[in-house]
């Protein structure tokens, strides 16, 4: 009788395969993820187990997807079989050879009957044989991308804006640590770790004033993640709050805010004194920003579902944050789908977006009143040019020197900006610019 598999991987597996078929469609792998385990509850304990593995196939999509097409030349599969069979190519093309096994028989556990002879041959020719050497006879910018997984435009961008060195740190960066922050707003005003956390200290190195660097697991946190005394947040976007200068009693608009980690880093650095009114397009994601603020104890923000390119509004604000969709280049090491999906034509697409939200959003600064801008995206087109392109238009705005101990200057002349990679400064990849209205003569 043939052994049974272990149930949990079983679950992990299938978790993983119907997440992979959801990011095919254009969910982001996390989204994905949550959407399965929350229709299926027998799945949520696999969760974290199968987010990681899902990031790790769509990360290396191009080989795996050579190695099927190798296997299969010519053979076309819908979707679901196609996820499945990247799943299997990654796993079976891993270097744990003792876990083969396990693997086998769970991954024939969640393929259906249709797809039985099919699996049983990737088992076959993937166990005994590593992927297809396709390095040779390719020019140089193709063969970083074959091992680096990344496209051969998104190498050729990096080599040509950033140079050779720099750029393949970009294309292949380590292991990004994870931050949490305190919330003043649950820990009496305070942003120093709560008395009962004294304990986790060792886990939780402070690297600015209430943000902490996560050594441990995450797990040992959740208690006190629900009651709201942390929210996990990157050290570059709380670096763009910071920048920001929010203070008690402004009237803030924040623009693009779902889920909220800036809305609440805002509502905290205000004391929850002032006003935010916090906008999106999405209704489900506003409903997901109406749950953290509850979480976090934020009083002073207001939801408001819109177009932040054509808002509507009347009044003007203190200040203005624009955190305006992007490529997501500065982030694709956790969202890797998105890299694949890169051209010139994406990036001129998001550009034009992001122009036109910052325009709009100068109708509603005040005088002597500020934009913060920022994006976690790495290209000049949608940073530097974007802000060149707006101060040539906006002669009543200034950008003012921010976070000179953090991070890089802007390019391009745009020096009181600030540049972060995630290969040199252990965050997200992010762009982040204040502007200021200043009084004309």
């Amino acid at each position: 009788m043939q052994d049974m598999p272990d149930s949990k991987l079983v679950e992990r597996l299938r978790l993983a395969r119907e997440a992979l078929l959801l990011v095919s469609h254009g969910r982001s792998e996390r989204s994905a993820v949550s959407r399965i385990a929350s229709a299926e509850p027998a799945l949520r304990r696999e969760k974290s187990s199968a987010l990681k593995l899902v990031i790790d196939v769509v990360s290396r999509l191009d080989s795996l997807n050579r190695a099927v097409l190798t296997i299969f030349p010519g053979e076309k599969f819908d979707r679901r079989s196609l996820a499945l069979f990247h799943l299997t190519a990654h796993l079976m093309l891993a270097d744990d050879t003792d876990a083969k096994a396990d693997l086998v028989r769970a991954l024939r556990r969640i393929s259906s009957e249709r797809e039985g002879p099919k699996i049983e041959l990737l088992f076959g020719s993937l166990i005994a044989h590593a992927l297809p050497d396709t390095s040779s006879n390719v020019s140089e910018t193709e063969h970083v991308g074959i091992r680096t997984h990344n496209s051969p435009w998104w190498v050729s961008y990096c080599f040509y804006h950033f140079g050779r060195e720099t750029g393949l740190k970009i294309l292949a960066p380590p292991a990004r640590p994870r931050y949490v922050r305190v919330n003043p707003l649950r820990n009496r005003g305070r942003t120093s770790l709560p008395l009962e956390l004294r304990k986790y200290s060792g886990q939780l190195v402070e690297a600015d004033s209430g943000i902490h660097l996560l050594t441990g697991s995450p797990s040992v946190l959740a208690k006190y993640f629900e009651l709201g005394l942390f929210q996990v947040q990157d050290f570059a976007s709380y670096l763009a709050v910071k920048a920001a200068d929010p203070t008690p009693g402004e009237n803030v608009l924040d623009l693009c805010a779902a889920p909220g980690a800036k809305t609440a880093t805002l509502a905290q650095m205000m004391k929850n004194r002032g006003r935010i009114t916090s906008v999106d397009y999405s209704s489900n994601r506003m409903a997901s920003w109406s749950t953290e603020m509850e979480r976090l104890g934020v009083k002073i923000a207001s939801p408001l579902i819109g177009d932040a390119s054509n808002l509507g509004l009347h009044g003007q604000f203190d200040l203005v944050i624009v955190d305006p969709p992007c490529t997501g280049t500065g982030i694709l090491d956790r969202n890797p789908r998105m890299k694949w999906h890169l051209s010139p034509k994406l990036v001129q697409k998001f550009s034009l977006l992001q122009s036109g939200m910052l325009e709009e959003s100068s109708k509603y600064t005040r005088p002597r009143g500020r934009i913060l801008y920022c994006t976690c995206s790495l290209t000049l087109e949608e940073n530097e040019f974007v802000l060149s392109k707006f101060l040539s238009a906006y002669a009543d705005f200034e950008t003012r020197p921010i976070l000179e101990e953090y991070g890089s200057p802007g390019l391009r002349g745009q020096g009181n900006c600030r540049r972060f990679y995630p290969h040199r400064d252990k965050t997200a990849g992010y762009f982040i610019a204040r502007l200021e209205r200043i009084t004309q003569a």
